[in-house]
């Protein structure tokens, strides 16, 4: 069994989300960089507008019968703040777009290898190894873009990192389930009652890490619309940045920062979120591989046997996988729900951690929530399928009873 379901997890279970993610990062990539100096040509005309503005808003605070302002006679708080900031503003946004590459190159892509440092250090993985079991390669692609190729190879790395976790989880199910078809600890019923017990212990842990993958095939989605997001309004961001500080109206000041800094912290909290949740999962690691190890024995023999995806049913604890009782069993599952509902509240203490939030509503949740009520949908649809099938004959022969009895 252990043989052909693995087979099974290693060619199925791959980086779905890869190849859409890839191909979305070029288009992205290519089309930010295509725009970008029309949006600067469209921001250099819409500084000047609000500039007027601007200079209006601040001659009438002074002027203003009502509530006189003395305190700043020569506007040096206000417009003279804004000819200084503009100055830097403007002329970064004449640079083109060189100056979001270099900025995604000294915060996205240190964030994003980062990321890809951690979780493969958490999995005591290698790219080498990732590679080999996880065989999607990004296609080539010209270096001329909004964002450079090493952040999507990173991105991708990460995405490839957190299926080889999944892999390692499938297969621990699986190994579960091979175990409960060992023959040498059953005597009696009660023993095969346990056996039973063990097999659906098994098959819950690969049909809920096959939910979750399916759920991680859609995390991509935030990476990829907070990246058109900020490679679009880069440049009205950029702008807005005159106006920042000093004395001026409300909706200019939290415009610029709703442009600017909010767009930087959203990418950066999408990036981190595809690893944030092997924390999570590494705790899930150590109490399932304490349940199937045997008492006063170590378990980072079967934590890494779990890691490489070599998990056999041979390596989990005979005693164990004998003594298994329902209690214990039902104990097994509520710790582990208690658990998967805890990933968001991680997520949310590692980003809290670089200053940025998960925020709310998030477009890859609700459709990977979608994603999970489609696949509870076809199992639901394949159980009533079979029922029907089961009980169709029973069915029948109660509808021929009645009639003779009818005659």
């Amino acid at each position: 069994m252990n043989g052909i379901l693995n087979g099974f997890v290693d060619t199925a279970v791959q980086c779905w989300g890869c190849a859409v993610f890839d191909n979305l990062f070029r288009v992205v990539s290519n089309a930010g960089a295509a725009v970008y100096n029309k949006i600067a040509d469209i921001c250099f005309i819409l500084f000047a507008v609000l500039f007027v503005f601007f200079v209006v808003w601040a001659v009438w605070k002074h002027v203003n019968p009502k509530k006189p302002e003395t305190g700043d006679p020569f506007y040096m708080k206000s417009v003279v703040r804004v000819v200084i900031n503009s100055l830097f503003a403007l002329t970064l946004l004449g640079v083109g777009v060189g100056f979001p590459r270099f900025i995604t190159r000294v915060t996205f892509e240190p964030v994003a290898d980062v990321t890809l440092i951690y979780s493969q250090a958490m999995l005591q993985t290698t790219p080498a190894a990732v590679d080999e079991r996880v065989h999607y390669q990004p296609t080539k692609m010209k270096d001329d873009g909004f964002f450079r190729p090493a952040l999507r190879n990173t991105i991708i790395s990460i995405m490839k990192t957190t299926v080889t976790m999944f892999q390692d989880y499938m297969k621990l199910g699986i190994a579960v389930m091979d175990g409960a078809f060992s023959w040498r600890h059953i005597h009696n019923l009660g023993d095969i009652f346990r056996h039973i017990i063990m097999f659906f212990v098994g098959l819950y842990l690969f049909y809920g890490f096959f939910k979750l993958f399916i759920k991680f095939c859609f995390y991509f989605v935030d990476v990829i619309v907070d990246m058109a997001m900020f490679a679009f309004l880069f440049p009205i961001g950029l702008m807005m940045m005159s106006f920042r500080g000093g004395e001026m109206p409300d909706w200019m000041s939290s415009l610029g920062k709703g442009l600017g800094t909010n767009q930087l912290k959203k990418l950066i909290s999408a990036i981190i979120t595809l690893a944030s949740a092997v924390i999570t999962y590494m705790v899930i690691l150590a109490i399932i591989s304490r349940y199937f190890s045997d008492a006063g024995m170590d378990t980072n023999e079967l934590m890494n046997a779990i890691l490489s995806g070599e998990v056999f049913a041979s390596d989990l604890s005979e005693e164990n996988l004998a003594s298994i009782t329902l209690i214990g069993a039902i104990i097994l599952v509520y710790v582990l729900n208690y658990i998967y509902s805890q990933i968001p509240n991680v997520s949310k203490m590692v980003l809290g951690a670089f200053g940025a939030s998960d925020g709310e509503n998030k477009l890859s949740e609700q459709m990977a929530n979608d994603a999970e009520k489609l696949v509870a949908l076809v199992t639901d649809g394949i159980k009533n399928v079979g029922g029907k099938i089961i009980n169709g004959g029973d069915k029948k022969e109660e509808g021929k009873k009645g009639d003779g009895k009818g005659k």
